[in-house]
């Protein structure tokens, strides 16, 4: 859950405690991971020195802890906090611990989500046998490659461009113009995402015409993107590599770790580019012994795909700019001995490759080298490598060759990782009484069931079960007052958004306790067709058979965002409809569409 830092008192008893978003999942006793994962400056000048970091703050700093209680929805350390964090920027991760544990399905982390703050860690303690029968990975779950974007035809008369940084929704339609950079640990700023230039560890976007993004780095520098030849538009400005963040962490003294960056997008004025592949996440392993079985833990970076170029087993543009490989990750080891062999990856990906028929265009740089940092015994089989760039496939003379794009710098394999820890405890007897066991739920034909047990309840006052329904805020669904017995029930309605209920528990003496957060997703999503797709001015839904009524049409964009809202009312008789698009940029969108309890969604792409 992502986090607000607050250092408060509790019965005159100081206290490190962190306010969540949601406290779904999580009990006293656990053990979590708190680590920033944002927040770096960037030069935003628009020249050659732009994306360079100039202060790394508090980005990377991590730390382990207990959950010692709960104070609402504030959990209380079980000690106080070793750094100081920016709040906005921090997630808190819990990290099972087993006694003995078996990897029996392949174990990976939920990739980084930049619009929530969420993902792209996995963390397990074992304090004794850790057996892999199926492989643990964070591949391409670190920050995000560039996405893929279709500008205008370049004419050779309209000048080059030349620029660092370009506000994608002022260029998109002009000639002038760079595509999307790749994610890294600064904080993305709007007008400044698209571009040649770096951001960060993330790769700079190839510039029109047709030129490779840069790789993402890590550790190791990701490489440059080739330039376009063999046409009149000028295709000479690449994407350039992401910045290594190997000064900035990786030491004892500076114990910071980092997602692996983004790789920026290639150049496209058809839709035929290839995107910038993601980077590596982060992976904590701490255990006695660990049996490989011949399995791999890998935090490889990887290579964005155009799905609309499928089958494409290479990953290759056609005739556009391929996009820049997302660098390695960060493997951190705590492990005594190793038994059977087991191999450890955070390799950069390759840059994509490009080309088609006689066309040379630029292909991708390779992804920089990520981190694999242990202690204990030194792991077998060990790669950082950085990823090749990508190469030419075509007809033409350039066949083969790299058009200027460079492979990705290895990344580190080291000794003497210490995993970071306060060691100033607190008195987690300081806390209130306890009042609240356990609270879940489940479906059943149509229904949400949700239970929950009480503890103490000679002291429990009443019980009130809230409900919130998408991005709205908690209202109250149900109250009991003086519960005789410890055992509690509600059956609610299916919903058809996401939907997350929680209890508040008080107490006699008017304390109150905030149970965990319990989730629901939407029902079914059904898909339906959009033509044209890709569409200018207009798009027309075909709807599915015998549907009519009241239907709500949303559009957002690849971060989100709700840029259209329509309702309208669709009669019996009318078997499509149709919503006006003009006003919206060109680029790729969802459209969701909510009708008589039903779910639709489709991609859209707007010319």
């Amino acid at each position: 859950a992502t986090a607000i830092i607050n250092n408060g008192t509790y019965n005159s008893y100081s206290y490190s405690g962190i306010t969540l978003q949601s406290i779904a999942g999580l009990s006293t006793g656990d053990r979590v991971l708190i680590i920033q994962m944002k927040g770096a400056v960037i030069n935003s000048t628009n020249g050659s020195s732009f994306g360079n970091i100039t202060d790394i703050d508090n980005t990377g700093k991590y730390e382990f802890s207990s959950i010692c209680g709960f104070l609402n929805n504030t959990i209380v350390l079980s000690n106080h906090l070793l750094n100081t964090y920016d709040v906005s920027m921090v997630q808190v991760v819990r990290v099972p611990v087993y006694e003995n544990v078996t990897v029996s399905g392949n174990l990976s982390a939920a990739p980084w989500n930049a619009s929530t703050g969420l993902g792209g860690v996995v963390a397990l303690e074992v304090n004794g046998t850790l057996t892999l029968n199926a492989g643990i990975n964070a591949n391409g779950s670190g920050f995000a490659g560039g996405n893929l974007i279709q500008f205008a035809n370049c004419f050779d008369f309209f000048g080059v461009a030349t620029g660092y940084s370009y506000d994608l929704t002022e260029t998109q339609a002009n000639y002038t113009n760079g595509a999307y950079k790749g994610e890294g640990v600064n904080d993305i700023t709007d007008g400044y995402e698209g571009g040649k230039g770096k951001q960060s560890n993330g790769g700079g976007g190839g510039n029109n015409h047709n030129t490779g993004g840069g790789g993402g780095a890590n550790y190791g520098a990701g490489g440059r993107g080739g330039i376009q030849t063999g046409q009149s538009c000028n295709g000479a400005n690449y994407g350039i590599g992401g910045e290594a963040v190997s000064s900035f962490g990786y030491t004892v003294g500076t114990n910071k770790i980092f997602l692996g960056g983004g790789g920026g997008s290639g150049h496209a004025n058809n839709p035929e580019g290839t995107p910038g592949g993601n980077g590596g996440g982060i992976i904590y392993v701490k255990c006695n012994e660990l049996i490989g079985n011949g399995h791999t833990i890998s935090s490889n970076g990887s290579q964005g795909i155009n799905s609309s170029l499928a089958p494409n087993p290479t990953n290759a543009s056609r005739g556009d700019g391929a996009g820049g490989g997302g660098a390695g990750g960060t493997i951190l080891l705590n492990v005594a001995s190793y038994s059977g062999s087991v191999t450890f990856e955070a390799r950069g990906a390759n840059g994509n490759n490009s080309g088609f028929q006689a066309q040379c265009p630029g292909p991708g740089g390779g992804g920089g080298g990520g981190v694999i940092w242990y202690a204990g015994a030194t792991p077998g089989t060990t790669n950082v490598s950085g990823g090749s760039a990508g190469t030419i496939t075509s007809t033409s003379p350039c066949n083969g060759g790299t058009n200027g794009a460079t492979a990705g710098s290895a990344g580190l394999v080291q000794s003497g990782f210490v995993a970071p820890q306060g060691t100033n405890t607190i008195d987690c007897s300081i806390l209130p009484l306890d009042l609240l066991k356990q609270f879940n739920g489940k479906r059943n034909n149509r229904t949400i069931q949700l239970n929950w047990t009480l503890t103490n309840i000679d002291n429990v006052q009443k019980v009130i079960l809230e409900r919130k329904t998408g991005n709205e805020q908690f209202k109250k669904v149900t109250e009991l007052l003086n519960p005789s017995t410890a055992n509690g029930f509600y059956t609610d309605k299916e919903i058809n958004s996401n939907v997350t209920y929680r209890l508040i528990v008080y107490a006699l003496n008017g304390e109150r306790q905030y149970s965990n957060h319990v989730f629901f997703e939407a029902g079914i999503v059904r898909t339906f067709n959009l033509y044209p797709n890709p569409a200018t001015n207009e798009v027309t839904i075909q709807l599915p058979g015998n549907v009519n009524g009241k239907a709500g049409i949303v559009v957002t964009d690849v971060n989100g965002r709700q840029v259209l809202l329509q309702q309208m009312i669709i009669p019996t008789s009318q078997s499509n409809t149709t919503i006006a698009l003009k006003n919206l940029p060109a680029g790729i969108y969802q459209l969701r569409m909510e009708m008589n309890g039903e779910v639709y969604s489709a991609k859209l792409i707007k010319q």
